[in-house]
């Protein structure tokens, strides 16, 4: 009986040991970084906990989802802004797109641009995470004003994340937890996925994928037969075919990935965590740094074979926790979840 009791006691602590050895592995802890850029990169302050960013090619300009996250931590009532950012200008400079919108804690978080090629019109989806609740609020967008047009709200926006507008109303949305509470981290821990993607096709909302580990960014191809999904914690981007939908690709990114936009070409552009626990550490504290990674995925077909290249990566400084990372011609634009403004570079070292 008493070795009964030893050997169980003894296959529990190896479980253990191995669970946390496997959840280290899979947040990055064991990694060795070799910092590196192309070129200088400036910082634009202004612009607190610039989370996403999405460009608008019609002006190469961009648009720029940003509140403070620590003063909400703090119980402040914050209210956040879209901002349009014009980084082509010297110096660059940017205008509070949402400053008409009397909402006192408008708190946006994804956002998403969508053009109606049939009328020209362009269309801002954003996630709202307010005091009252998580919303989805659209805007139309009217050259240096974005005019509120409706909130969507549903019991399926558990905790809300990314999202890509296809219509003026309908868009995708990932919940990067399908579950709240406690429950939730722990299945985080033993790398359980909870994540979901779902649609709104305008009058309805509905999951189409779920147990996703840390669902995150999401956007279309350029042709718009694609949708891709990043899982944060997986490590990794599910393709999938919208029409029929089914799950078509799985592109191993082997790092926290975040938001992610395209570039003219159609390659996918991805802010990342390569040291998830670290990321967890600065959001509690700003002095503690987290390591900062922008990826460039290219393939000829996205059901197919991709290559992931890493084109930035640093220890932390100048900016921590890095989110996205949006491209214009040879401009690449990288935000964060909690540093003041957005970084401003080059893919090659001459603007």
């Amino acid at each position: 009986m008493r070795k009964a009791i030893k050997f169980t006691a003894l296959f529990i602590l190896l479980a253990i040991i191995g669970l946390t050895l496997r959840t280290l592995w899979y947040a990055g802890s064991f990694k060795l970084l070799h910092p590196h850029s192309n070129g200088e990169m400036i910082i634009i302050p202004g612009m607190a906990g610039a989370e996403d960013i999405t460009i608008d090619r019609s002006v190469g300009k961009a648009l720029v989802s940003s509140y403070d996250r620590r003063q909400v931590f703090a119980g402040e009532t914050v209210k956040g802004a879209i901002y349009l950012l014009d980084f082509q200008a010297q110096p660059p400079s940017f205008v509070d797109l949402t400053a008409d919108f009397d909402q006192p804690d408008f708190r946006p978080h994804g956002i998403s641009l969508f053009v109606d090629t049939a009328d020209s019109t362009k269309w801002v989806f954003a996630i709202n995470h307010r005091e009252s609740g998580n919303f989805v609020e659209i805007f139309q967008f009217l050259d240096t004003a974005l005019v509120h047009v409706e909130s969507v709200a549903s019991a399926l926006f558990v905790s809300p994340n990314d999202l890509a507008g296809v219509g003026k109303r309908q868009f995708y949305f990932t919940n990067d937890h399908g579950i709240r509470g406690g429950v939730s981290h722990f299945k985080d821990f033993l790398l359980i996925g909870t994540g979901q993607l779902g649609y709104y096709d305008g009058e309805k909302v509905g999951i189409l994928d779920d147990g996703l580990r840390y669902a995150n960014g999401v956007n279309i191809s350029a042709d718009g037969k694609y949708l891709f999904v990043a899982l944060t914690t997986d490590g990794s981007i599910n393709v999938y075919e919208r029409a029929p939908f089914r799950k078509v690709n799985e592109i191993d990114c082997g790092t926290g990935v975040d938001n992610i936009e395209l570039d003219e070409s159609g390659n996918l552009w991805v802010g990342a965590h390569p040291k998830m626990l670290a990321f967890l550490g600065h959001a509690k504290d700003p002095a503690k740094r987290s390591p900062s990674q922008i990826l460039k995925i290219s393939f000829t077909d996205p059901a197919g074979a991709a290559k992931v290249e890493e084109v930035y990566l640093s220890d932390g400084n100048p900016f921590s926790g890095s989110s996205v990372a949006a491209v214009f011609q040879n401009y690449i634009l990288m935000g964060t979840v909690f540093e003041d403004g957005v970084l401003l570079g080059t893919k090659n070292s001459e603007r």
